[in-house]
């Protein structure tokens, strides 16, 4: 029992990861948020499937079903499992959210169906393929704990919704405002930081300046700086350090950004510091329509960068909707 204990607080320590069952990506974070989206069911590109269930952890964890038009919309809808009526209404935004009862009426009949049809009028607003649906909401009754109980979505037992554990309390991470103005960077602090992560090299021999180096106050008289190294159609890589006294250092995080190779320096993509969240954010784009890749969200805590979210979609199948991962709650330092 203890090993399978520390196997589970090891498992919850960093990002799930995303599973993906049919047409469909799903994923549970570390607070048993679990969070699914609809993708292409082949690579026709004109009709994209947009369709989020989401179902909030613990005994009386709300669903949600989200179903967002192909463009803009507003009048009478109706949505048709296998061609059936199944709920009508009208939108007042951009997309359709069901929840409540009707959003448990409508997943019970996705799970008999085999495609999903949002229809305004005569036209087609948005469809999906319901292929792999049942596994996917049987993720979600395993990675919630509802698996056996009144309240799970698939795998129903007759043990009641209080059998179901509560949402774990999301982790809690201190945070430091920034303060202060960034250091001055110096020629030979330049180059002694594009040595050390090997990111100069990448533009040996290209012609003109090396590109602009990016640089943050974070308080306590730190500074981040961003430096370049190398790019793509479009992402964009850079090496995060930390100065201090005159003195560079590769900035520590707790949870390692996806685009790191292992073992190696800590690596951004298309990397951005908001002052004003006090976030340092980190996007990778697997195509350049942006339906996969995979996101990082940090706040600097005064010795390293600590994972606040991080969301992921590993099929470049359409969706938009990046899940999510993992979610610890910020809190800014007294």
């Amino acid at each position: 029992m203890l090993i399978l204990a520390l196997l589970a607080a090891a498992q919850a320590a960093s990002p799930s990861e995303v599973k993906s069952f049919g047409d469909w990506a799903a994923a549970c974070d570390n607070l048993r948020f679990c969070e699914a989206a609809s993708l292409m069911a082949d690579e026709n590109l004109d009709n994209v499937p947009q369709i989020a269930i989401t179902r909030e952890a613990g005994p009386t964890g709300a669903l949600a079903i989200e179903i967002s038009p192909d463009a803009e919309y507003r009048g009478g809808w109706r949505i048709e499992v296998d061609g059936k009526t199944v709920l009508s209404g009208g939108v007042s935004g951009p997309s359709v959210v069901i929840i409540g009862l009707q959003a448990n009426q409508l997943a019970d009949a996705m799970l008999k169906g085999h495609t999903l049809v949002l229809r305004g009028g005569d036209k087609v607003l948005s469809q999906a393929s319901l292929k792999g649906l049942s596994a996917t909401l049987r993720y979600f009754d395993a990675g919630q704990g509802r698996a056996g109980t009144t309240a799970a979505l698939v795998a129903k037992g007759a043990r009641p919704p209080g059998a179901v554990p509560a949402a774990p309390p999301a982790p809690r991470v201190t945070f430091v405002r920034p303060t202060g103005k960034p250091a001055a960077i110096s020629a030979a602090l330049r180059a002694a930081m594009g040595k050390q992560s090997d990111c100069d090299a990448v533009y040996a021999g290209s012609e003109g300046d090396l590109p602009k180096t990016e640089a943050w106050a974070l308080g306590g008289g730190k500074t981040l700086a961003l430096i370049p190294c190398g790019s793509g159609a479009y992402n964009f890589s850079s090496v995060p350090f930390v100065i201090e006294n005159g003195k560079a250092v590769v900035a520590r995080f707790d949870q390692v950004p996806g685009w790191t190779e292992a073992e190696g320096i800590a690596t951004l993509v298309n990397a951005d510091w908001d002052p004003a969240k006090a976030e340092l954010g980190s996007y990778m784009k697997g195509r350049g329509i942006g339906d996969c890749g995979s996101s990082e969200t940090y706040v600097w805590d005064g010795a390293m960068f600590r994972l606040v979210e991080a969301r992921a979609m590993g099929e470049c199948r359409g969706s938009n909707n990046w899940l999510r991962t993992w979610k610890a709650e910020a809190v800014p330092a007294r």
